[in-house]
């Protein structure tokens, strides 16, 4: 019987509609996979939506309750942890049930987008954060003195904003300009899906592009403060603060690089190895689960790279518990952070009217 057969059965929710001789009925609720799969696929998933709300919400407390966190620069961070922290909340979610539940909402083609779309906008939206970065990281190497001139309060809020708004209409407006072509059903339909078109390999060639173009950037930067230190033998304060700020971003987009690498493979990955649907879910998670790991992993990179955001999100934990206590005055000053260095630094980069912040 084919798959494209509409039946009006009355089921509300089953899983045998499609086991038994491969039959969905497109009115039904059902579940997409064996239900070992789906409780499999729910374990992988649940902890990590919890982790990823945990890291960036501690985050983003940490950057609302410390002062010295609030610098211009530092601005892309906490909107690149909101970001990570609407995957775990509203794209992972949806995920799940994109993937798990075969409905008229998740399988018809005209409302089945709605699922991948938070993932689209917020993928792009990390993207965007990373170029700016990046770009703030130049500004800082190549013109160290205008970079407080440059790199204000109020043009990084301006580009955050240009960010989201942006991100927001691309997914948006797909749904609403009208569609008057005819809705298909969209699940379970072929294994290893169709050919590709050239959509699909744009986006299967746009992240190897980009990682290449910021792996670029950053060895240009490092080779200038390499370049620097053959000259003159050692780095001032404010340079090995830029260092290690550029290397903590590199670190950052190769993170990125590695969990959205294999999203570019995967089509050609279920076109060759999926010959069966839990052969293709296999696969699915295999590439897609990484994208939504490196949401977790950045609030990481913040808390082992960075000393004054790790104290800041353990003294959020501390207060969350009832255990928290006022740190010293000194505690707030020592260590590697996103601007604050030791006093004698501090006062040399004042009167040269520079502006360092340390990733």
């Amino acid at each position: 019987m084919s798959l494209h057969n509409i039946s009006t059965s009355t089921h509300v929710f089953s899983y045998s509609t499609f086991q038994t001789d491969g039959y969905i009925d497109h009115d039904d609720i059902t579940l997409a996979h064996e239900p070992w799969v789906t409780l499999a696929y729910g374990l992988l998933f649940l902890p990590l939506m919890l982790a990823i709300i945990v890291g960036n919400s501690l985050v983003i407390l940490a950057f609302a309750n410390n002062i010295s966190l609030r610098e211009a620069s530092n601005y892309f961070l906490i909107s690149l942890a909101v970001t990570d922290l609407l995957t775990g909340v509203v794209s992972v979610p949806f995920h799940l049930v994109g993937r798990l539940v075969l409905s008229p909402v998740t399988c018809w083609s005209n409302t089945r987008r709605i699922f991948t779309t938070p993932t689209v906008i917020l993928s792009c939206s990390s993207v965007y954060h990373l170029v700016a970065i990046a770009i703030d990281r130049m500004i800082l190497i190549y013109k160290p003195l205008q970079h407080r001139n440059i790199v204000t309060p109020f043009r990084v809020q301006v580009i955050i904003l240009v960010i989201w708004i942006y991100n927001t209409l691309y997914g948006v407006i797909p749904f609403l300009i009208p569609d008057d072509s005819e809705a298909e059903w969209a699940c379970r339909v072929q294994v290893g899906g169709t050919d590709p078109d050239v959509s699909t390999l744009v986006i299967a060639a746009f992240i190897p592009f980009f990682l290449v173009v910021m792996a670029t950037i950053y060895v240009i930067m490092l080779r200038k403060i390499a370049n620097h230190i053959r000259r003159h033998s050692e780095l001032t304060n404010q340079q090995q603060d830029q260092k290690r700020s550029i290397v903590t971003m590199a670190i950052i987009v190769g993170a990125f690089g590695l969990c959205f690498l294999p999203t570019s493979f995967q089509f050609f990955l279920e076109k060759k190895f999926a010959h069966s649907w839990t052969q293709l879910i296999i696969i699915q998670t295999i590439c897609e689960y990484p994208v939504f790991v490196n949401s977790m992993v950045n609030p990481v990179i913040y808390a082992l790279r960075i000393n004054e955001i790790r104290r800041a999100m353990l003294a959020e934990v501390y207060k969350l518990l009832g255990r928290f206590k006022e740190p010293r005055r000194n505690d707030r000053t020592t260590g590697i952070s996103l601007r604050t260095f030791n006093r004698d630094s501090m006062s040399r980069m004042t009167r040269n009217s520079t502006s360092v912040v340390a990733y």
